[in-house]
């Protein structure tokens, strides 16, 4: 698995159908969050359905149309809304750096202001994840219960930064590309990164977070491929520490929640919504049975 896949933007160049192009969003636009704004999109169409707030990827933004494909086959079901987080897309950029607990605040803020009124169900990919649990772990009565798509294991980010000894020195130059890359986690203004995420500081935030207690949580996971996470190059001391991390994923989301289920794609994708979209649509609309 490449290191960087969670991390740096995947720029996925997608047409749109002539189907999703007809699929016109109810509520568009810029709302305030607190000194800044953000770009909402809804799809409503009736009071009496579901709300479901969708999570693109990190430095990825919902205005996109990336999602609007499976939009077309959850509108049924739910009321959806999808969003572009500061920084990214259509928004406008607060303050920076910022930690996972305030990209949750600033989305209440964002349906507070737009009046789209919990609770919610939530679907987010990869990183995305990491907002679904702060926003239960901050107001857990909003919360009816989440997909979470090929999310990366709780601590992925710690892990990066702290498994390299600080004496640590090489002569190979891609093991030394690819030390200085993970340290730069500690970095949360380092320029190429496209969301200046503390994740230091989030991690603390998350670390004793609440579990979603009887919601329905579903993690839907890429086909693993059994190999180790890194490359031969990276020395086993080093590698066992985030192995270990992965070895133990299947048990952390099982416990998210005591009505949690696990289950893998066929694809090798990360970008489950994309590659799998029967998988991710029917897991959703698998949340209302649950």
């Amino acid at each position: 698995m490449n290191v960087r896949i969670f991390l740096l933007i995947a720029l996925i160049s997608l047409g749109t159908s002539a189907k999703e192009a007809d699929l016109k969003p109810t509520i568009s636009g810029l709302f305030d969050v607190g000194g800044f704004n953000l770009y909402l999109e809804c799809f409503q169409h009736q009071n009496s359905k579901p709300q479901l707030i969708i999570e693109s990827g990190f430095g990825l933004w919902g205005s996109d149309g990336v999602w609007l494909e499976n939009i077309e086959r959850l509108k049924n079901d739910f009321n959806v809304c999808l969003y572009d987080r500061s920084g990214l897309g259509k928004s406008e950029s607060g303050p920076v750096p910022f930690t996972v607990n305030n990209m949750a605040n600033w989305l209440r803020n964002l349906l507070q202001t737009a009046d789209i009124k919990p609770p919610y169900y939530f679907a987010g990919h990869s990183y995305d994840s990491y907002i679904i649990n702060s926003y239960n772990n901050q107001f857990p009565d909003e919360v009816l219960g989440a997909v979470l798509i090929d999310p990366a294991p709780f601590g992925f980010f710690y892990t990066m930064a702290i498994r390299w000894p600080k004496d640590f020195k090489t002569e190979n130059k891609q093991l030394r590309r690819q030390m200085n890359f993970e340290l730069t986690v500690r970095n949360p203004l380092f320029e190429r990164v496209p969301e200046k995420v503390d994740l230091m500081k989030s991690y603390q935030e998350l670390s004793n977070a609440v579990s979603f207690g009887d919601k329905p949580v579903i993690t839907l996971r890429s086909k693993q491929n059994g190999e180790r996470f890194d490359s031969p190059d990276v020395p086993d001391d080093i590698a066992r520490k985030m192995d270990k991390l992965f070895d133990n994923a299947d048990s952390y989301f099982k416990g998210l929640s005591n009505n949690s289920q696990v289950f893998y794609s066929n694809s090798k994708k990360h970008n489950l919504h994309i590659h799998d979209s029967d998988l991710v649509v029917e897991s959703i609309k698998k949340l209302l049975r649950k």
